[in-house]
């Protein structure tokens, strides 16, 4: 059957739909790991998750979240917030002074 009709039968608007999405997913993910790091890509894939269960249950109303789901996106939420505040001053001038001090003992 594929030979007489091709590879292509029975693509859909929505089959070439999902397949663009795939491409410009793998292109996402190239400029990211290119871009910033291994750990925003992580944070990212968390977010999309969290994203996608969240409109299946508000748009087509297949998915009811439970506790655990509501925990781990509380979880992913928190960990995204504390990486993109960064290293608090406090901390920073802390292991600023321990190093002066480590430097300090080694010359002695």
């Amino acid at each position: 059957k594929i030979a007489d009709n091709g590879f292509m039968q029975g693509y859909s608007m929505l089959v070439w739909a999902v397949i663009a999405l795939q491409a410009i997913g793998g292109l996402v993910v190239a400029a990211v790991l290119k871009y910033a790091d291994n750990i925003l890509k992580c944070f990212g894939n968390a977010l999309s998750i969290v994203i996608s269960c969240l409109m299946s249950s508000v748009l087509l109303q297949e998915f009811q979240p439970d506790l655990l789901f509501v925990l781990g996106t509380l979880c992913v939420l928190v960990a995204t917030t504390l990486y993109s505040l960064g290293v608090p001053n406090s901390l920073l001038r802390l292991t600023s002074d321990k190093a002066k001090v480590e430097d300090a003992l080694a010359k002695v």
